[in-house]
């Protein structure tokens, strides 16, 4: 199903891990997302980014909990205003995403992203979208080549996925293009158990593609095949050249990161 250039909605993830956040804990606020990077909290600046694209309709945003909302005037003006939604979030990122789906079946076509990705641009989204809509496809996974990532930043420690052709990095960027989607999102569930451990996740596409990834044989079109055969969907990759758009905060080493990434922005602008 193509996205034929309609508005897409954002669904913008949220909510709080459980137990101490090293980040909140970091900037001294109840919940990561409200930490601030260049001076705004990073929950902000995803959704002023997403307010910019050309290509966003509906902001749902998906945490954090209701009385970090009230508790806050920027959020709580926007989901009063009716300029952003708020629904509740779940226990993890892919709970959250099948609750919203269930609830609200007619949203498709759905991207999904994180309120911790303070580096996100509008032009990262509108690339992203549009290179989406020009292919048929049930579910879009945005990915920044590796050597992208470490050629212009190469003191981020970021999750690498190594195939042939090289590694990959996610960029929690991601198009739900049909409700056949709602088979990636259950199986999404595993991702967050194993994404750490990219050789148990290669192992559920089979045990040809787990030899296969050992060799150093497995490639990312390979991989996808098989994971949409499992899945009885179509799943493509977008390449995002924007080494960025891998850098969300996860640590206060990211977060610093992100500091001087915002810095170099404005120095050049």
């Amino acid at each position: 199903m193509e996205l034929d250039h309609q508005p897409v909605t954002a669904l913008i993830l949220a909510g709080a891990r459980t137990g101490r956040d090293p980040v909140a804990q970091m900037a001294g606020v109840s919940t990561k997302v409200l930490a601030k990077v260049g001076g705004e909290p990073m929950i902000s600046r995803v959704l002023q980014t997403l307010d910019q694209s050309r290509t966003v309709g509906k902001r749902i945003l998906c945490g954090p909990s209701w009385e970090t909302v009230q508790d806050n005037p920027f959020l709580g003006t926007l989901i009063e205003s009716g300029a952003v939604q708020w629904v509740e979030p779940q226990q993890g990122p892919s709970l959250s995403v099948a609750r919203f789906l269930e609830r609200h079946p007619q949203e498709f076509p759905v991207l999904v992203t994180t309120a911790d990705h303070a580096l996100l641009t509008a032009e990262m989204v509108d690339y992203f979208l549009h290179a989406a809509q020009e292919k048929q496809m049930d579910v879009a996974v945005g990915l920044v080549p590796y050597s992208s990532v470490v050629a212009s930043y190469p003191q981020s420690k970021r999750t690498v996925t190594r195939l042939t052709g090289g590694g990959f990095c996610g960029c929690n960027l991601f198009v739900l293009c049909t409700p056949k989607a709602k088979r990636m999102v259950e199986f999404w569930s595993r991702v967050e158990r194993e994404r750490k451990h990219p050789l148990r996740l290669i192992r559920t596409l089979g045990g040809l593609a787990l030899v296969r990834y050992i060799l150093g044989w497995l490639s990312l079109a390979e991989a996808l095949n098989r994971l949409g055969r499992k899945l009885n969907l179509h799943v493509q990759e977008v390449l995002l050249p924007f080494p960025e758009a891998a850098i969300d905060v996860d640590t206060p080493e990211d977060l610093a990161l992100a500091e001087a990434i915002l810095a170099k922005r404005q120095e050049d602008m």
